[in-house]
């Protein structure tokens, strides 16, 4: 029984990091320059939109 919770533990631990893994790595490399390629098909820049850094 006890073997069994922690299985299932760990699978749930596991889904919950890759997750999150893969959450962290779509907001770290977001694509803003496909975006306004896009989007606004180079129309503007970064600095008109207020996208700049």
């Amino acid at each position: 029984m006890v073997v069994e919770f922690l299985m299932w533990l760990t699978l749930f631990a596991s889904l919950t990091i890759a997750f999150c893994t893969f959450l962290l790595e779509a907001i770290l490399h977001d694509s803003t320059a496909y975006d306004m390629e896009f989007l606004w098909k180079g129309q503007y820049t970064l600095e008109e939109l207020h996208l700049d850094r």
